[in-house]
């Protein structure tokens, strides 16, 4: 009896030992130093609204250093199932919140997960579930920031997901996912609401997302993030269902200064928006090359959308909510309309230096600021802003792969859509619509 239990504790051992066996585990990431100097405050991705340029608690000059931006992955490589090769990975950085809210002298931040998916992959076909990136985040641009282009609509966007991919007729493939709704598109403390603290907290349909890929070696290739890339042409396109709610009665609801109180008989109502995009992309190799020799080759991104309530796919912005009442005091919420795109131009000087220049634009369109007014509130929100534009020039430099130095200036600008006044006495004059943002960043990375 006791050999035998020794022998089933041996196999209950040597059981996950042999699990582990059957896959490959590779560690792999980077190291990177973030410095920056802005004319104004803003973080390090530059997705912050540029506050207006007469407000004197915002444009002043500020110095900042960063490392939190790092991070590592782990790549896992399993064994064949169903005539498919398993592989996954799961990547960390330290872009959590920071304790003592960044005024830490030991610069403390949180690790927070990126990644964490595993996927199936056959010849053609791919199946893929768990937390990555959208498929609108299938585009970046080069720059300094993590986040380049992102306030114009260059998305980052990460989310639970179960994706299928499938190629055909060589040279395209399609690919849609069903992933976690974004549920914060709308304000969750909207100053003109119903006061229930669930704006856009709940949404009716999971997020679904689908795109349509061509891609083709039609005269060479060209970098895009050092890896040779042939011509490529993508139409990307996403949408949910999410609930607002709303109130009727606002006539009986007293403002303040960004606040309310909701009295007792306004009747809570809900109504559905549903926030959409649609985005075409072109990678078109301009000096192309041949090899993996990058020296001389140069490329043209560029990407353009369409959509409305498009913070809910990762694109940057103060807000989605417009408001709408008729003559009964009826309030509403409905979704911002906007458009958008980027250009991006690279060239390599050779293997070991290249120059990049983007540059990208949001506006909205189809808001009337002439709406009447309830209670003195407007019906759309003053600090919504009309448009974003961004320029990004940037030196690179890379002597081995392991390391890559880069010297960025970047000019960023807001415009909105009201002027507005912080004070109601001494006739303070009012704050312009235009906020300028100039800044020059170095990074340095150290891959492994």
């Amino acid at each position: 009896m006791k050999k035998f239990l020794v022998l089933v504790v041996t196999l209950a051992l040597l059981a996950p030992v042999s699990a582990f066996a059957a896959a490959e585990f590779s560690l792999g990431g980077f190291i990177k130093l973030n410095t920056f100097w802005d004319s104004t405050q803003n973080n390090s991705n530059l997705t912050n609204p540029i506050q207006r340029d007469n407000n004197a608690n915002f444009h002043h000059g500020r110095f900042n250093m960063k490392a939190q931006e790092s991070r590592f992955n782990f790549t896992i490589k399993g064994p064949k199932v169903f005539g498919a090769q398993t592989t996954g990975i799961i990547e960390i950085d330290f872009d959590g919140t920071q304790d003592n809210s960044g005024v830490s002298s030991s610069g403390t931040w949180l690790a927070r997960m990126r990644l964490a998916m595993f996927r199936l992959t056959w010849p053609e076909t791919e199946l893929m579930l768990g937390q990555y990136h959208s498929l609108l985040a299938a585009w970046s641009v080069e720059g300094a920031e993590s986040s380049a282009l992102q306030a114009t609509g260059t998305v980052t966007a990460r989310l639970p997901q179960i994706r299928l991919t499938q190629k055909f007729l060589g040279d395209w493939s399609v690919a849609g996912l069903v992933g976690l709704p974004n549920n914060a598109t709308l304000d969750t403390n909207d100053p003109y609401g119903a006061g229930t603290g669930s704006n856009g907290a709940d949404a009716e349909t999971p997020q679904l997302q689908g795109s349509i890929t061509y891609a083709h070696d039609w005269w060479g290739k060209a970098a895009y993030f050092g890896h040779p890339k042939p011509f490529t042409a993508q139409v990307t396109a996403a949408w949910q269902r999410s609930i607002n709610r709303y109130a009727t009665g606002v006539g009986l609801m007293t403002f303040g200064n960004n606040n309310y109180v909701n009295l007792a008989n306004a009747t809570i109502l809900q109504n559905f928006v549903s926030p959409w995009v649609v985005r075409g992309t072109l990678f078109i190799p301009v000096i192309p090359t041949h090899s993996a020799n990058l020296a001389g080759t140069a490329h043209l991104l560029t990407q353009w959308w369409v959509g409305q309530g498009v913070e809910a796919f990762g694109m940057a912005g103060t807000s989605s909510n417009l408001y709408k009442f008729d003559f009964a005091n009826v309030y509403e919420a409905s979704l911002l309309r906007r458009f958008g795109g980027m250009v991006e131009g690279q060239y390599y000087i050779n293997n070991q230096w290249f120059i990049n220049v983007a540059y990208g634009i949001s506006k909205a369109y189809g808001v009337d600021t002439s709406a009447p007014t309830i209670q003195g509130q407007d019906a759309f929100l003053r600090d919504q802003q009309k448009m974003e534009q961004q320029v990004d020039a940037t030196v690179w430099y890379r002597p081995v792969q392991a390391l890559k130095f880069g010297l960025q200036y970047s000019f960023a600008q807001s415009q909105w859509f009201q002027e507005t006044n912080t004070a109601a006495v001494g006739g303070t004059p009012q704050l312009s619509k235009t906020g300028n943002e100039h800044r020059v960043q170095f990074v340095g990375f150290f891959f492994f």
